[in-house]
């Protein structure tokens, strides 16, 4: 049976998708900060949860994912969605490290864990959250939107060396729009799709190990208009 692990799994995204393999019999690990959540999770599927409480800035969440593995017996799809971020009315420098912290330093010690531990496996999947402020700077969360390209151009180098390497290692770098869940409660963005609409989406992906993926699709369109605006112009809006 297909064992995954998804880092980032108390709320939104991560608890979903965690629930879903869950259901469907696969063993599945899940991590967070919160570790009452995970239990609740666990609880509902205890023949096929297992959960290790950790926070990825910290020195020891490289070791406590590699216990986790351990514990499973072996890892075949890794799952990166810890994210951290805030609409800034005012720039606050520690909102900003901690958006670095998390989506670059603490993403880039799980990419290098997955990615060298698939390599002694040679094969394997690793799927990661970014999201459609990859594609054009936000004003309202600078470290979020450029923390989140740092994710999209990181997996595309992996994925080149992969490739290089001759490793059967397949990657997945979701692009999620606007989601109601509680990251963005209390803020009125537009096209705000439900989190059961998003998701659904993200399962095919993973199912389907498509390469890069915005989700809800008609981000499609929209990221294909942004892309026209002119810099000038997007920076005036």
């Amino acid at each position: 049976m297909e064992k995954i692990i998804i880092i980032g799994a108390t709320s939104g995204i991560g608890r979903a998708v965690a629930e879903h393999y869950a259901q469907r019999g696969l063993t599945v690990g899940i991590t967070g900060r919160r570790t009452a959540l995970l239990e609740e999770i666990r609880q509902q599927y205890p023949a096929n949860v297992h959960i290790k409480t950790m926070d990825i800035t910290d020195e020891s969440a490289v070791e406590k994912l590699r216990e986790l593995v351990d514990e499973m017996g072996g890892m075949d799809r890794l799952f990166i969605n810890a994210g951290y971020g805030k609409d800034l009315a005012e720039l606050d420098a520690e909102v900003e490290m901690q958006a670095v912290r998390v989506n670059a330093l603490g993403f880039t010690a799980m990419m290098v864990f997955g990615y060298n531990y698939f390599k002694q496996t040679k094969s394997g999947h690793i799927v990661v959250t970014s999201s459609v402020a990859s594609v054009r700077a936000l004003r309202q969360s600078p470290a979020y939107s450029a923390s989140k390209r740092y994710m999209r151009q990181y997996v595309d180098a992996l994925a080149q060396r992969a490739r290089h390497e001759k490793i059967n290692l397949k990657f997945t770098t979701l692009m999620p729009g606007f989601i109601d869940t509680d990251f963005l409660k209390g803020h009125n963005y537009p096209l705000i799709a439900p989190l059961s609409k998003v998701v659904k989406g993200i399962y095919r992906a993973i199912d389907r190990k498509q390469r890069a993926v915005y989700l809800p699709f008609r981000w499609n369109f929209v990221v294909f208009c942004w892309r026209l605006i002119p810099r000038w112009i997007w920076e005036r809006c």
